[in-house]
């Protein structure tokens, strides 16, 4: 055994906060094998257990040198939060449309955990259908899913809405089957008197307005229609100098450029400059390393 390995997988747990089964996951090996490691037991190829563990302490140094980008509070989060907060004071049906990475699951997951105990996120998947969205609202909720009839559950999650203070948000809705849309309406606006929120990509609002979806009932009630043009050059300053407070504008034009309204591309280019910097050993951003960031993300087809 190299003591010197054993030390550094310890100071690194130490100092970081991580437990030994932690960072043996991380390494791709089961806490007991990493145990065994550490008290002189283990039977295994030492020296391939031991370079994991210097390339696992070298990557989770990296990580955390890395300085997270925050949550911003942006014009567009702000406009968020307050639609989601009219449907769910007035428990009405608000729809929130932007492209992709505009920021809206940011925004979301903003107003949960300022509300944790009467907001409730469904991330709708490819295909959902009634049967899986009324099943993953009851799961939420801490309703018994198991061998229960699907109207009983319906009726179960309906009037379990109506007797809290809830707002159901449905994130990237556009996913879901087109019965499944207006089964929503029906479950959580109708029976269950709660606000909804559907927030998903600007093709949402066709969905919806298509006639031969026969959505009218949904459209009809809505009351917050909410659409987003996505980063504006004045907030994306504001995240930027949240990272380097001394980042003037040559630098925010050089990512803005790139990244345009993308909130999620603007943050991704911050991140890869940040590791570009840790690579390089260079401790001030300029415009050099953000070109080289910029070579990391795929560019937009920007119309």
């Amino acid at each position: 055994m190299n003591t010197k390995v054993k030390e550094l997988l310890e100071k690194t747990c130490e100092k970081y906060g991580m437990s030994f089964s932690q960072a043996a996951r991380e390494m791709g090996y089961s806490g007991p094998v990493l145990s065994a490691y550490r008290s002189g037991t283990y039977s295994g190829d030492v020296e391939k257990l031991e370079n994991a563990v210097v390339v696992w302490a070298g990557r989770t140094e990296q990580a955390h040198a890395r300085k997270k980008i925050p949550t911003v509070e942006t014009s567009d989060l702000k406009k968020i939060v307050n639609a989601i907060g009219i449907a769910h004071t007035e428990k009405d049906i608000a729809l929130i449309v932007a492209d992709a990475g505009a920021g809206k699951s940011t925004a979301v997951r903003f107003y949960q955990d300022k509300n944790p105990r009467t907001t409730l996120v469904v991330n709708v998947v490819s295909g959902m259908n009634r049967k899986m969205l009324v099943t993953d609202i009851a799961r939420q909720m801490g309703l018994d899913t198991v061998r229960v009839q699907l109207n009983a559950l319906i009726s179960t999650v309906a009037a379990t809405l109506a007797e809290r203070n809830m707002v159901v948000i449905l994130d990237e809705a556009d996913y879901l089957k087109p019965d499944a849309l207006e089964f929503t309406r029906r479950l959580v606006y109708d029976l269950g008197t709660s606000g909804l929120v559907l927030v998903g990509l600007p093709r949402l609002k066709g969905y919806i307005q298509n006639l031969r979806n026969d959505h009218r009932q949904l459209e009809s009630r809505i009351g917050v229609f909410l659409p987003l043009g996505g980063l504006t050059k004045s907030d994306a300053k504001i995240i930027l100098n949240s990272v380097w407070e001394d980042a003037g504008d040559e630098i925010l034009n050089a990512i803005y450029n790139v990244s345009r309204t993308d909130t999620r591309q603007f943050c991704k280019i911050i991140e890869r400059a940040q590791n570009t910097m840790l690579i390089n050993k260079v401790s001030k951003v300029d415009t050099d390393i953000i070109e080289l960031a910029s070579r990391l993300v795929i560019r937009r087809n920007w119309r």
